[in-house]
């Protein structure tokens, strides 16, 4: 057994409980509670000492100041509501993280189905369009711009400011060349600033993708160009409703835009709290209520997959410019049949494709193609990247695929210890594989004549869903195929379904209707 080791979620953490007579130089605490910002046990085990050293310190602080004090009353234990609700608040802390993923994400699908006008009028061209699909894509340029605008600005003064000191800054009535308002004025102080430990400190133990991080960095650099930088433990209740109202105060701002931005704070303060930077996370009840409707990811109909895979790449072969090569063949295959991520597919390595054997129900053993979902040490030459703890799994390949020639092609790569789709290279902020085979396929749909924006490549991984349901495939299974967490306690007990339950379901999956020609 290893001494004051505690896990939470995937991630170990340094625990040790701080003797009652202790507790009032803590401010009441009863442990201490830190992350080891590692999911892995031996390496976790590691750094505990460094911390037992450090908390025997601060035990030995607090004796030497409590000397001569009487003792304090104990406090009474914490009834099973008291309970309850702690256990709640940490389960609700939990989820922030996957939520800001998913509005990440959708954020990404929206951005991808709007990505050929947004690339045209960045470049001063004509966009071809409607007009509401403009109008949203230049919403969504002008947003951008706005939030990088604000975030450089603040860099530049807190550059001057360090150099040349708090004159740096303009005020009221001085004639300094560079000029701020009383919102962005720095406010200084002896603790942890947003924009840089905190993030960094959350970045380095959720482990962000590089895109996630930059978003975080952005919405810290955009809080405080509108309240001023100061360091996290000054940041009040007051500062974040009035961050909230200036907001909501700007028309460039959708409410969905505003709720994201608290969530974002919410989140790094939520950190902070976790690891009593600050006694509590001031930000946590101000929410933003969304009354918009918002498009929902529509799924493909039989028609628009028959159009799909009518189309050139399908039916003759062709193959885009642009060297993504066959990714653009059999990333759509894979999604309709398979249920996977688009990043999950574009990343996926030659040893991620591989026989796995199992125990059928005639008690035979037999073995079944697999695709291996997971990510993968920082430092490997071929870095994986998934959504979060769930989305690592192993899936067996639909009989179709196989029928295809997948394996095949697979197989006959000529780097073995390569990427199934050496074509695709990593661009842009987030390093995503997939990018713009996304981009491609959002123009791509359209010339096959599927014109709904709610449609994008996405849309494979509702469509597969819908199917799934369709042919009797238990929820349980379907969110193992997906890569999705369960939606309650129970769902946390008990190992993942069976590879036996797991062929025998996607073997059952079908879309009606569906022709794909022959490669």
């Amino acid at each position: 057994m290893c001494t004051y080791l505690a896990k939470r979620g995937s991630t170990y953490y340094f625990r040790r409980a701080i003797p009652v007579e202790l507790r009032p130089a803590f401010g009441g605490r009863a442990e201490f509670m830190l992350s080891l910002r590692s999911k892995d046990r031996a390496e976790a085990k590691l750094r505990i000492p460094a911390h037992t050293v450090e908390t025997d310190k601060l035990l030995a602080d607090a004796t030497r100041s409590l000397a001569g004090k009487p003792a304090p009353k104990p406090k009474a234990p914490l009834s099973p509501a008291q309970m309850e609700r702690a256990r709640t608040r940490w389960e609700q802390e939990q989820e922030q993280a996957d939520h800001v993923a998913d509005e990440l994400f959708a954020t990404d699908m929206e951005a991808e189905a709007l990505s050929p006008i947004m690339d045209a009028l960045s470049a001063g061209k004509e966009p071809e369009g409607s007009l509401a699909d403009i109008a949203r894509a230049g919403r969504l340029l002008v947003e951008h711009e706005r939030e990088t605008a604000g975030a450089d600005r603040e860099a530049l003064l807190n550059s001057l400011h360090v150099r040349f000191g708090q004159n740096a800054r303009a005020s009221k009535g001085q004639n300094q060349a560079v000029e701020c308002s009383d919102d962005a004025k720095a406010i200084e102080g002896k603790g942890k600033y947003l924009d840089t430990d905190i993030l960094d400190g959350w970045a380095a133990e959720r482990k962000p993708s590089p895109r996630g991080k930059d978003a975080y960095w952005r919405d810290a650099k955009l809080f405080n160009s509108m309240m001023g930088r100061k360091s996290v433990e000054l940041i009040t209740k007051a500062d974040v409703m009035a961050y909230k109202r200036k907001l909501i105060a700007d028309p460039a701002r959708s409410q969905v835009n505003v709720r994201d931005r608290l969530a974002y704070l919410r989140t790094l303060l939520e950190w902070a709290a976790q690891e009593d930077i600050v006694p509590v996370n001031v930000a946590r009840d101000v929410k933003m209520a969304v009354t918009e409707r918002g498009e929902k990811r529509k799924d493909f109909s039989t028609d628009d997959l028959n159009a799909l895979f009518a189309g050139p790449v399908h039916a003759k072969g062709e193959r885009p410019k642009g060297g993504y090569g066959e990714a653009v063949y059999w990333m759509p295959l894979l999604a309709l049949f398979m249920g996977a991520r688009r990043e999950e597919i574009g990343q996926l390595r030659v040893q991620d494709v591989k026989p796995v054997a199992y125990i059928d129900d005639d008690d035979k053993r037999q073995e079944v193609w697999c695709i291996d979902i997971t990510d993968t040490p920082d430092d490997d030459a071929l870095p994986n990247q998934i959504k979060n703890e769930a989305s690592n799994r192993l899936v067996p390949l639909h009989p179709k695929l196989i029928e295809l020639g997948f394996i095949d092609y697979v197989q006959k790569l000529p780097d073995q210890t390569g990427r199934v789709f050496p074509g695709l290279k990593a661009v842009g902020i987030g390093k995503k594989l997939t990018d713009k085979v996304g981009q491609w396929f959002s123009r791509y749909k359209q010339d096959c004549g599927i014109e709904d924006r709610a449609k994008v490549f996405h849309s494979f991984r509702h469509t597969w869903k819908t199917h799934a349901v369709d042919a009797g495939i238990p929820e349980r299974v379907c969110r193992q195929f997906q890569g999705h967490e369960g939606k309650d306690a129970a769902d946390k007990y008990g190992a993942a379904p069976s590879m036996r339950v797991m062929v025998a379901a996607i073997a059952s999956y079908r879309v009606p209707g569906l022709v794909i020609p022959k490669p």
